[in-house]
Order: C-alpha cells, then structure tokens, then sequence
C-alpha cells in the first residue's frame, strides 16, 4: 500500500506517525512545502491528544515537559462569562484524564521522531482521484502515484468567502469571531488551566507552557478594527500586571467545515477539513479522530476496487455531525453574554439564534436540547471543583445518564458551562425543551 500524507503543521505530522504506527508496511511519503511558514503559537489540547501520543508514539507528560516546555492542562478557566458575573472552571472528566499546554513547532519535533516516511520537500499543484487510486502533481511537473493521500495543507481557498462557491464548503456564520492577535508573555505560576477572559471585542486566551504564556485576543473583525482591540489587549495587560509586548501573529480564520472530508481515496483533515473557534482545543482532536477513521478505512476496505459509496457517505455524515455539534457547543458559550455590554457580546449572545436558521442544523439543536436538560440537573460547580478520581467515582458517576457524548462534549460539560454561564439561572430552556436564541 502506498499512502502520502501532505502538510507540514501539526495535523500533517499526527497523520504521519498513525500511519507509521498502523502501516509498518506500506510506502508512505510526507510531502510539505518549506516555503510555507507554521503560525507558531501555543496550543492546549483536550485528553484525546495524549492518549493518542502516547499509544503512537510512547511519549507521555514527563518526555513532552522536558523536551518542549509542556504543561500538563486540567481544563479551561473562564473569566467574565455570562450573566452571573461569576468565573467558573470546565474541567476535563474524570479527573484522571489531562490535556497538554505546548508549543506545536517543538512537538511536531517529537511527533517527527516516530514517522517513517520519505519526506519530500515541494508544492503539490493537483491530487486527481482515479478508480485505482490517486495522483498527485507537483509544481516542476512531476507527479507521485499512491493508493492515498490524507491531505493536511491548510484552509481550503473556499472557506474565506462568505458565500464559498464551493458546494462543499459549510460557513458557520453563527461563530462570531474571525481574528485573532498573540502575544508571548513571560511563564504564568498557574500552569493547569487554560484561561479565556470575556474582553469588549471578544475574548482573550493564556495558554501556560513552561518557559512562556501564550496570550491572544480573538474577535470579530467586522466590528472591531486591529486598532481598537490592541488598545483593549494593552489595557488587559496592563491590569494583569504584565508588560504589553510586540504582536507576534496577526491571524484571520474562517469558520467552516466541508460537506465532504473524503472520497475514498483523498482524505482532508486538519485545518483542511474543518475550522471552529479555538475555545476548547477541538482542532486537534477532530484531526485524530479523521486519522483513526483513515486508518480503519485503509485496513478494511479492498484499495483494488472502487470505495463504497455507501461506506463513503456514512463516514461524510458522521464528521459532519461531528464537528457541527462541536460548534454549537462552542456557540453556546456565548448564550449569556457576559460582563460586557458591546456590540460584540450582542451579536455573541444571539450564536444560537442564528444556528437555528439553518435546517442543517434542525437534529442537532434537538439532540443538543436533552444535554442541556440533563446538565440542568447536574452540580455543575461541584462537578468542575472535584479533582480526586476516587471522590468522582462515588459521588459524580453515578449521577450520569448519557454515555454517549455530543460531539467531543458529554453532559458533564454542559453542566459545568451551563451553570458557569447562568443559562440555567436565565431559564433558556423552553417549556417545550428546545434552545431558545
């Protein structure tokens, strides 16, 4: 089996090292453009990302902190939110399970240690789909012939537009940010929580590696100018104490997702596939589960014929309601405003209103309704301050009736968030059960 895997940034790499740790007897190419810089900024990630560190590659919390600088993440602190004018914790459940804080440039390091591939440094100009496989064309008019690609480039050109003529691109127009400026600051003394602080133009993120914090403002440019949210991200700093330095990254993302993340034969993934707001470290973990379900797919259908359309459409369905879910959860946050009352945070507040429109969307908002129902029930605050794994076992486990998860979140998310927000305290539930904007 021959299968290359294209891109260079952290997807790129994760998808190399499963298929090198799955496939020990295929071809495998990785294929990136060095010309093509990586943003470079911290990350968190949620559990999904150690366990599957560690089942490739071996790598656990002591090897990651020593040769990168990691921190190991309990969960996200959020400042500000909603209208309880309270902060509150969404930790990760059971207590045993952790994240990381870590630089993605130094990792892909690490992550690079276990590939084993033929690395080619070039610019793919083309992938065409065959009924035996893929070709893939460079820019010196070479090509490469492979039975795969999982293809991890980077924003497709149709995701920017507000209206993609791409059939296949999704905007989520109901995500209410679309920019973001970092900063490095120096170490934080508080290294397990990621913390996201409701400013007037959005939100500001500090993510604690070891030797520095990567702090950004993520807002909407529609209503902010860059000049208006510096002046605010310097007036944050200083109130934290912390000296205002340079913008390292000025980045804009779009929010979207494709109809379609895989043929058969072609596989996007990454940023590739899929973008939603950074608010819970969802990107990496829609990456490895796009992995896993390559490598199901590679192992169990026969390459010599032509892919299953039914086996295809299935695998689209599932990502979608994936990565859809996953949205509304993030757009969710936003339900209760916050402390600040900006044009931002009325356009944020009606996240879900806007969701609704969409029929796409119609199963999703239902399905999400019984979460909420269920996190309406749940000691949402008692929940986020439980640290001991015995302690969770006897008094939050058997309170949990879905074991199911909606999306990458369970009902133990919801509550914590829920009750963090005042959704429930504002009775945003109807008497119907449905999501009300």
């Amino acid at each position: 089996m021959k299968i290359a895997i294209l891109g260079g940034g952290t997807a790129g790499f994760i998808a190399a090292a499963h298929m090198t740790r799955y496939f020990p007897q295929a071809r495998l190419w990785h294929i990136y453009d060095s010309r093509i810089p990586t943003i470079g900024v911290g990350e968190g990630t949620t559990p999904r990302f150690p366990l599957w560190l560690n089942e490739v590659t071996g790598v656990g919390p002591d090897e990651i902190a020593t040769r990168c600088g990691a921190t190991v993440k309990l969960g996200s602190y959020y400042e500000g939110w909603g209208s309880r004018n309270a902060d509150f914790v969404n930790r990760f459940q059971p207590p045993r399970l952790y994240g990381y804080h870590f630089d993605a440039g130094r990792v892909t390091g690490i992550i690079g240690d276990h590939v084993r591939a033929t690395r080619l440094d070039a610019r793919v100009t083309s992938l065409e789909t065959l009924p035996g496989g893929v070709t893939v064309g460079f820019e010196d008019g070479s090509h490469l012939d492979c039975d795969y690609v999982l293809d991890a480039r980077g924003f497709p050109p149709g995701a920017w537009t507000q209206a993609p003529e791409d059939p296949d691109i999704i905007r989520m127009d109901w995500i209410p940010t679309g920019r973001a400026m970092v900063r490095r600051l120096p170490p934080s003394a508080e290294t397990s929580m990621s913390r996201s602080i409701a400013r007037p133009h959005g939100w500001a993120f500090q993510i604690p590696l070891q030797e520095w914090t990567s702090c950004g403002y993520v807002f909407n440019p529609s209503l902010s100018s860059d000049e208006e949210v510096l002046e605010d991200f310097d007036a944050f700093l200083e109130d934290e104490g912390a000296e205002p330095t340079e913008i390292r990254v000025r980045v804009s993302f779009p929010n979207f997702m494709r109809r379609n993340w895989f043929d058969g034969r072609i596989f996007t993934i990454g940023n590739a596939a899929s973008f939603v707001e950074p608010l819970e470290a969802t990107a990496i973990g829609a990456t490895i589960m796009q992995v896993r379900t390559a490598q199901r797919w590679m192992a169990e259908q026969d390459r010599q014929s032509p892919p299953d359309k039914d086996a295809v459409g299935f695998a689209n369905q599932t990502m979608r309601s994936y990565v859809l879910r996953n949205s509304l959860f993030i757009a969710w946050h936003y339900a209760c405003g916050s402390r600040w009352d900006t044009p931002f945070w009325d356009l944020a507040a009606r996240s879900l209103e806007r969701a609704g429109k969409h029929r796409y969307l119609k199963g999703h908002v239902q399905a999400m309704t019984d979460f909420l129902d269920v996190g309406r029930d749940l000691p949402g605050a008692k929940i986020g301050a439980c640290t001991e794994q015995e302690r969770w076992e006897r008094e939050i486990l058997p309170k949990l009736t879905k074991y199911v998860p909606f999306g990458n979140f369970s009902e133990l998310n919801f509550a914590q968030v829920g009750h963090g927000i005042g959704y429930y305290d504002a009775d945003k539930i109807s008497a119907g059960g449905g999501v009300n904007g």
